[in-house]
């Protein structure tokens, strides 16, 4: 399709790619697919991703001479159990959801709280153009500035937000960051661990930390029960709803068709 000649159009249009999303029911230590965590990931590179993950159709460039003025960045997480996922209890057994195993609904319920907090402190993003870092953040100094909002009486669920889900709670950049054509531009997200005790690290726990137990079980095993190996933590299969993304938010220049 021919393009006018000079004539270019501006719209607002964030973009974004994930770190992580995931359902919880696969282990990711053993079979991460497109969620391929470790301590240093690099996002935006990606090319031909499903809309959930990324809308970068191009990795680590706008096509032809699209520009971008970046005027905001945001952090998007999200966290939540779901108890109706299947398992065979016991082994070999009728199917049941993992909720109403005893002991998991409340282990599952402290760890959503707890990678809310983690995602807080122990995600740290670097925002690259032109191979020049241009902006390095964490977390809860790049609010999403949106999500779920009211009153749910269930507290067994619990949603929370990366800030308070108003617009004013957007971190606008104090000087906006120019994406030139074909200029290559990544977000470079690296995850640094509290501290050495197990469950400390939120990679671990996203990945969902194995424990030191052993046998078919282990992935719905509260919290509570003292295991071999010592760790407080389940068999990766978690079935925690995990969502993190990074997104760039501003006005996208292109051709006109």
């Amino acid at each position: 399709m021919p393009k006018i000649v000079g004539t270019r159009e501006r719209v607002h249009q964030p973009f974004y790619d994930s770190l992580i999303r995931t359902d919880g029911h696969v282990d990711l230590r053993t079979n991460p697919g497109a969620n391929q965590l470790s301590s240093r990931v690099q996002l935006f590179l990606r090319s031909g991703a499903e809309l959930s993950i990324s809308n970068l159709t191009t990795g680590g460039t706008f096509p032809s001479d699209q520009t971008f003025i970046t005027l905001a960045v945001r952090v998007w997480t999200y966290f939540r159990f779901n108890p109706e996922a299947p398992y065979a209890v016991p082994p070999g057994g009728p199917m049941q959801s993992v909720g109403s195993v005893p002991g998991v609904f409340p282990d599952r319920v402290m760890r959503v709280h707890k990678l809310y907090h983690q995602s807080q402190n122990q995600l740290f993003w670097q925002f690259q153009a032109g191979d020049k870092p241009q902006l390095t953040t964490y977390t809860a100094y790049t609010p999403f500035a949106g999500g779920l909002d009211g009153f749910f009486s269930d507290s067994r669920l619990p949603r929370a937000n990366n800030g308070v889900p108003t617009s004013s709670a957007l971190m606008r950049l104090a000087r906006p960051i120019l994406i030139p054509p074909r200029q290559g531009f990544q977000c470079i997200a690296t995850l640094s661990a509290m501290g050495q005790a197990a469950g400390a690290s939120i990679q671990e726990q996203l990945l969902g930390q194995i424990d030191g137990s052993v046998g078919p079980l282990a992935a719905i095993t509260p919290t509570p029960t003292a295991f071999p190996g010592g760790n407080l933590s389940v068999n990766g299969t978690d079935d925690i709803e995990k969502d993190i993304k990074y997104l760039i938010d501003g006005i996208h220049s292109r051709d006109v068709l």
